[in-house]
């Protein structure tokens, strides 16, 4: 199966979109989840991205705001129809970048979560407790992860990301990260008080 290539542009989104868009989440009364406040925005977003010359507007199939100060778990995102997601940066709150860890691997079906050794329950990209090794997912090493990328991820224990690898991505404002929707990713260990960024979602 052919993905859709990584495509990491540091300077993709202009920061006067930028700002309109942290002015739609800011403007709220209320958020979806309390672990991660997100906020459905299709609509308002792509009045304001449709400015911007390199998002697609009319293959926008889902667009919602996050805001979180937790590492999130490896994940999948794919849905019926979805093919892409892009994940364009809107602000970082007192302290270091982060980074997206968007790996080799990728899983064949509906969106998942995997979430070690907690037992959790979510509304989509339904848990699976173990490690993403454990389970069939496609093109996993026989591998410890290397080095290079666990300095990422080094706030889960190495043996949780067996068989893994990939590249990670600045999580920087101005920039947008543009991935295949059924691809593992994760966000890195956070070294600040909180991330807030929109995802998109293309259809294919």
């Amino acid at each position: 199966m052919k993905l859709a290539p990584n495509i990491y542009n540091p300077s993709g989104i202009s920061l006067d979109s930028i700002e309109s868009l942290k002015d739609i989440y800011y403007s709220a009364e209320s958020y979806d989840t309390d672990n991660m406040k997100k906020l459905a925005g299709k609509q308002e977003a792509k009045k304001v991205l449709q400015n911007e010359p390199n998002i697609d507007v009319d293959r926008i199939t889902v667009c919602h705001f996050y805001k979180h100060s937790h590492p999130y778990f490896p994940h999948t995102d794919f849905h019926t129809d979805e093919k892409e997601n892009i994940v364009i940066p809107l602000e970082v709150n007192n302290g270091l970048n982060p980074y997206l860890v968007i790996f080799n691997q990728w899983f064949d079906g509906d969106g998942r979560t995997w979430t070690f050794r907690e037992n959790l329950d979510f509304k989509y990209n339904k848990p699976l407790k173990g490690r993403p090794y454990d389970f069939d997912i496609h093109g996993k090493t026989e591998e410890d992860i290397s080095d290079t990328l666990y300095k990422y991820l080094s706030h889960q224990p190495k043996k949780y990301w067996f068989g893994l690898s990939g590249t990670a991505y600045e999580f920087k404002v101005g920039s947008f990260i543009q991935f295949d929707s059924k691809k593992i990713h994760a966000t890195s260990k956070l070294l600040c008080e909180s991330k807030l960024g929109l995802t998109i979602r293309y259809r294919a």
